[in-house]
């Protein structure tokens, strides 16, 4: 139970749950752009296993490279805690970013291509010489390019490509797509708030170090809203090929739940922006479930 526990952490579940979801909205999109049934569950099988494999080598890497850091900000990570030794860890990692390309592989030279630039810039995320994370901007671009542009656009064609030979980009996807972009800027932002102290003391220039802790949760807070309001409003404009009555409505309910626990956060308080956080990926976890019942 013990060794589960580790390994649960170790993955970062929330990730690995956000990954698993979007993989399986966007292959209930696309096979309905195919028709429906979907025929090839290989396809999603080869798919997921791929992108959680990338996934785990991302934030396994990160938690390497970040040892130091994360004995401070999350000493609660199995790594950081000492639970999990170093040696077992670059083992996970290697085996994960091994297992992603022959997955990849598998599914498809899409998704084959999805995977290693989704670990190029997960690696350049965590590495020198690079090493984004120290930069406030090419952190958040980095998350935003691959929760935002690459996974919705790329893993989408992969599906289609694969059903039925054409890669067309439906633009009623296009909203989704808007909401991630700045969705994952509010991620880069909100993760860092309780980060502060460590982050200043390793050199980390984040958001939240540069302009404090409540500016940086005030602008993702506005951000994610006015995406949440541009989708309310699209409804008025309308989307062929899917139900937008529906997107408005949903997104009006989001967002007052987005307004309502960012009223009650507290920036300045740790276990207040954590309790945020997590819910916070719970909207993120519902986009992707209820985005595939306005398809009509």
């Amino acid at each position: 139970m013990k060794t589960l526990s580790i390994a649960w952490r170790f993955s970062r579940p929330h990730t690995i749950i956000g990954s698993t979801i979007s993989t399986m909205s966007l292959f209930i999109m696309a096979s309905h752009a195919a028709g429906w049934p979907p025929i090839d569950m290989a396809l999603l099988l080869f798919t997921l296993g791929s992108a959680l494999a990338c996934n785990l080598y991302i934030v396994g890497l990160n938690q390497i490279a970040d040892l130091e850091i994360d004995r401070q900000n999350k000493p609660n990570l199995p790594l950081a805690s000492g639970e999990l030794r170093m040696s077992a860890a670059m083992r996970v990692v290697a085996i994960s970013g091994i297992l992603s390309i022959v997955f990849g592989l598998a599914a498809g030279w899409p998704m084959l291509v999805l995977v290693v630039a989704i670990g190029a810039l997960g690696t350049a995320y965590s590495l020198p010489p690079l090493k984004f994370k120290k930069n406030h901007f090419m952190a958040a671009l980095s998350i935003t390019l691959v929760r935002g542009v690459l996974v919705n656009i790329v893993m989408y064609l992969h599906f289609q490509w694969a059903m039925m030979a054409d890669a067309k980009f439906p633009f009623y996807l296009t909203p989704l797509i808007l909401l991630m972009i700045l969705f994952s800027v509010g991620i880069a932002w909100f993760k860092d708030i309780p980060d502060i102290t460590g982050d200043e003391a390793f050199e980390i220039r984040t958001i939240p170090v540069r302009r404090g802790a409540r500016w940086a949760f005030g602008g993702a807070v506005s951000l994610v809203s006015l995406a949440y309001l541009t989708l309310i409003l699209w409804a008025g404009v309308g989307l062929k090929g899917y139900d937008t009555s529906l997107m408005a409505i949903w997104h009006a309910l989001a967002l007052a739940v987005f307004w309502l626990i960012a009223y009650k956060t507290n920036p300045y308080d740790k276990r207040s922006v954590t309790y945020f956080y997590r819910a916070y990926w719970g909207l993120f976890f519902l986009e992707y479930i209820v985005y595939p019942f306005g398809l009509i």
